[in-house]
Parts: structure tokens; C-alpha cells; sequence
């Protein structure tokens, strides 16, 4: 009874709290008051990407990008949002590297990356692959879905590098389709 007391009391209501994070609405509300708050750029893309609306998620995630630039918050990657497959979940992390915060972009970009886990019981990271994008004087001029495998990399093919979320994401299933 004292479980289900704390249970009550400590977890559920904390639970609860962070649920209007994913209330796009409510989010946007946030924003016209703090319009440059990173963690709420953040959870704006997160509720985009649970609503549908990944092209926009991965379009705002650049905003959020400058938000974090901004305030001199340093993150790895922001974690969108996840879809499924019959035998994966892939959750898509927005990069913010080095690379990826550079002014001047040059060299190979990842500006997304779909981690994949193998579903079941025990989920078990099975791959990373990243939508590269290659940069020569600031400008995008390749595109391909690649890995890093230890030291070396996996070229899985090229995109055209004007490719859409949707177009990523098709080309990404039919990888992990093989």
C-alpha cells in the first residue's frame, strides 16, 4: 500500500507533467513567450514528428539548431520522434555536431540519423545509418545514406541532395527491407 501511495503521489503526477511537453498548441504558447528558449524548439519538433508532420519536424529542428547555437547549449543530437516496422523500431535523431553547427558547412554532413532496434523483448541496436550530405564551398552537392562502422563506412547509395524527409525515409526502409 505504501507503493501504490508513493506510486501516486511521486510518479504518476510526474508522468503527467510531462505530457503537455507533446501539446503542439501548448508549445506554441510557451514560444510567443519565449521565443528563444532551445528546449522549447525542441519539443515543438518532437510534437511535430508525433503528429505526422516529420518534414516540418526536421524544417524546425534547423530553427531549434539556432536556438541552442544562441544560448550556447551544446547537444549531440535531438531524438524526433520514432516510426516502426515489423521487425524495427528506428528512432530519428537530428544531429548537432560540429559539423552540423558549423557557419560554413564543408565536407560530409549528417544532418539526420535513424538509429534501428531490433524489436522484442530485449531491443538490440542493430544499425546506425545517417542521411550524409557532402558540402564543397558551402553548398550540398552529394547526398547518400551511409554508416559508420568502427573506423570504416558503409555507402548504402546515393540521394539526390534537395531529397525530402519522406524521400530519406523510403529510401531508408528499403535498405533495412533487404
Amino acid at each position: 500500500r505504501l507503493f501504490a501511495f508513493l506510486l501516486s503521489i511521486v510518479v504518476v503526477p510526474t508522468l503527467l507533467a510531462d505530457e503537455p511537453l507533446r501539446d503542439l498548441k501548448k508549445i506554441e504558447a510557451a514560444l510567443e513567450k519565449s521565443p528563444d528558449d532551445p528546449m522549447l524548439h525542441y519539443r515543438k519538433c518532437q510534437a511535430l514528428f508525433g503528429d505526422g508532420k516529420e518534414q516540418e519536424a526536421i524544417d524546425h529542428a534547423e530553427v531549434a539548431l539556432a536556438k541552442f547555437k544562441l544560448a550556447k547549449k551544446d547537444l549531440a543530437w535531438m531524438g524526433l520522434g520514432s516510426f516502426k516496422t515489423q521487425r524495427y523500431r528506428i528512432d530519428v535523431h537530428y544531429n548537432m555536431g560540429p559539423k552540423e553547427r558549423s557557419e560554413k558547412r564543408d565536407g560530409i554532413v549528417r544532418p539526420y540519423s535513424f538509429r534501428v532496434w531490433k524489436l522484442g523483448d530485449d531491443p538490440e541496436l542493430v544499425q546506425i545509418l545517417d542521411f550524409e550530405l557532402g558540402y564543397s564551398d558551402g553548398k550540398a552537392v552529394t547526398a547518400a545514406i551511409g554508416e559508420m562502422i568502427g573506423r570504416g563506412h558503409a555507402n548504402y547509395g546515393i540521394v539526390d541532395p534537395k531529397s525530402d524527409f519522406a524521400s530519406v525515409k523510403k529510401r531508408i526502409l528499403e535498405i533495412l527491407a533487404k
